[in-house]
């Protein structure tokens, strides 16, 4: 392992949000989440810096909550429109 790797490995499972990618990660794994969110919220975990404070980064995961929760209003508008099932 380089250096670089090593150091990147070190920061991402000391800092809250690398731990949160972890466990992230598990709940995509058991099926809790899925891949496209978790690349989502790696991307802007990224953007943002393993090291950002704590409301930036939960920032980003209430957007991707949001996102969510848009996706399934909008699913169901459909299911009911088109299929007159609630």
């Amino acid at each position: 392992m380089t250096k670089m790797a090593g150091r990147s490995a070190f920061v991402l499972r000391t800092t809250v949000g690398g731990r949160f990618l972890a466990e992230l990660g598990h709940e995509r794994r058991n099926g809790n989440i899925s891949p496209d969110a978790e690349q989502r919220l790696k991307q802007a975990f990224r953007d943002l810096g393993w090291d950002a404070e704590s409301a930036t980064l939960v920032a980003a995961i209430n957007n991707e909550i949001e996102r969510g929760e848009r996706d399934a209003a909008t699913l169901r508008e459909l299911r009911v429109t088109l299929f007159g099932e609630k």
